[in-house]
């Protein structure tokens, strides 16, 4: 298992960030910010206190 950041795939990278906060950028200029709770194959979020 590889530790660096850089050589993660992406699925990895996401699952590592599960309980921490994080800052979704999407099309249309709209930016979250909430804590990750889970996703799925789709990369559909399930995320916590979330500000826009």
């Amino acid at each position: 298992m590889s530790h660096n950041p850089s050589q993660l795939l992406p699925a990895e990278l996401i699952d590592r960030c599960i309980g921490s906060k994080i800052w979704v950028i999407m099309k249309g200029d709209k930016e979250l910010v909430g804590t990750l709770k889970g996703f799925d194959v789709y990369v559909n979020m399930v995320l916590e206190d979330v500000t826009e």
